[in-house]
């Protein structure tokens, strides 16, 4: 969507993708809707969105060489990781905004959604308009410079980009915003963790992963570059640096997130490193961790990742350990055949604050029903013992694309990657766990 000129400065964009909060590195609002939505706004062309709590993310600073803005989310999601940012907004503001590349702002945006915000918009500044211009070539015609190529479904003119920067004040936050919440974090305090095992806001230093992998001698290590070409560079730089191949008993799979970028990649050499160390290439697009293809993990595994999501059973079976990591992390712990870092960090305190704004009293709301809906519901609730349960919990990802399965099969998996009995005990009327009768009037 951005690599075509979909996604513009200022726009509102949505897709039936939870990732679509990628989109707001372009200073779009990008969130995700559900498929049936997404039909309805095909049929009708409107939708609606209802204004979220926006949560203010600063960000100071520089990054320390080898850190990477897959590094600054992971301990994003690691530091705050009691849902600060659950359900909001996330603004990106601060000094250190114009030091992140466009690719370090799209890696960070999307997995905002991991971080359970519903969207992460960066501001548009110097580094967008570089990017945007970069881009004009693919959009224009050859022989009309200026103009959009016949081929062009979308994309946009350097006449448009100098629209965009001339009106950039009605882009921008105004100077007494309110937030919700207000978060710091200081870039030159990052260093390289992990997240993980099987959660994304479980946050490792690498010194300790090292301790606890580096006696396994099976692993499937699982590479996915999904954005910018700088991570198939970063992950091709510590090949070289490093050199010899993968680690006997590691599977290292590699793909790009779209043709383009494996083009440019292979233009610049860095995936030939990559597939001569022994990598095993795969199709571009979306990765391993959407529990389809080549590449999935096995009962007893342990793998690392360069994509967003490590709930458990997603990328595999539910008793397989995964992690999430930088690409050049990925990288190193592909050659070294047990998770570690591309080079050695000085485990330090992260400079990190928070700031809550003053809460308002609720006020009271009133709610008609809709004519047909019950005013009460009655019913039994089975207990899950489990923080934080994200959608592959309730229903797996692998059932999600089967356009075969039944209402009766979906009902027999629900749950299954954290209680396989789950669907047993609801027959069995709860015999097994507490059975509780509830009512809730709305």
């Amino acid at each position: 969507m951005v690599e075509q000129g979909y996604v513009v400065p200022g726009a509102l964009v949505v897709a039936s993708d939870s990732h679509s909060n990628l989109y707001g590195s372009m200073a779009a609002l990008g969130t995700p809707v559900v498929r049936t939505d997404a039909a309805s706004i095909w049929a009708t062309g409107v939708t609606w969105w209802q204004v979220p709590k926006v949560a203010k993310a600063v960000l100071k600073g520089n990054l320390s060489a080898g850190v990477t803005g897959k590094d600054v989310i992971i301990a994003l999601c690691g530091l705050f990781n009691k849902d600060e940012v659950l359900n909001h907004a996330v603004e990106f503001m601060g000094d250190g905004v114009a030091n992140l590349s466009m690719g370090a702002r799209m890696t960070i945006a999307n997995m905002t959604t991991e971080w359970g915000a519903l969207a992460g918009m960066f501001p548009f500044d110097q580094v967008t308009v570089n990017y945007l211009r970069s881009r004009v070539g693919a959009f224009t015609n050859p022989s009309r410079p200026g103009t959009r190529g016949p081929k062009s479904r979308s994309g946009y003119t350097d006449a448009d980009i100098d629209a965009w920067w001339n009106d950039r004040a009605n882009l921008s936050a105004d100077a007494d915003a309110d937030y919700a919440i207000e978060l710091e974090l200081d870039l030159a305090t990052v260093v390289p963790h992990v997240s993980g095992p099987n959660e994304v806001k479980t946050m490792v230093s690498l010194t300790e992963m090292e301790r606890k992998t580096c006696a396994h001698s099976e692993s499937v290590f699982d590479v996915v570059r999904k954005r910018a070409p700088e991570d198939l560079h970063d992950a091709a730089e510590v090949v070289r640096s490093r050199g010899g191949r993968v680690a006997d008993g590691v599977e290292f799979y590699l793909a790009a997130a779209s043709a383009e970028v494996q083009a440019r990649s292979e233009s610049a050499g860095d995936w030939k490193t990559l597939v001569d160390a022994g990598a095993i290439p795969l199709p571009p697009g979306c990765g391993t961790c959407i529990g389809l293809g080549r590449g999935l993990v096995g009962k007893g595994e342990t793998a690392i990742s360069a994509t967003n999501r490590n709930f458990k059973g997603r990328m595999g079976d539910p008793d397989a350990l995964v992690y999430l990591g930088s690409p050049a992390v990925v990288a190193a712990s592909a050659l070294a055949g047990f998770i570690c870092a591309p080079q050695t960090f000085s485990d330090r305190a992260a400079g990190i604050s928070i700031r809550r704004a003053t809460s308002k009293p609720p006020s009271d709301v009133s709610v008609e029903i809709i004519h047909g809906f019950p005013p009460s519901v009655r019913g039994r609730v089975l207990f899950i013992d489990k923080d934080n349960l994200n959608t592959d919990g309730i229903f797996a990802g692998k059932h999600t694309y089967r356009d075969d399965i039944t209402p009766e099969e979906m009902a027999a998996v629900t749950f299954e990657n954290y209680d396989p009995n789950f669907n047993t005990l609801y027959q069995k009327g709860g015999r097994r766990g507490r059975r509780t009768e509830f009512w809730h009037r709305i």
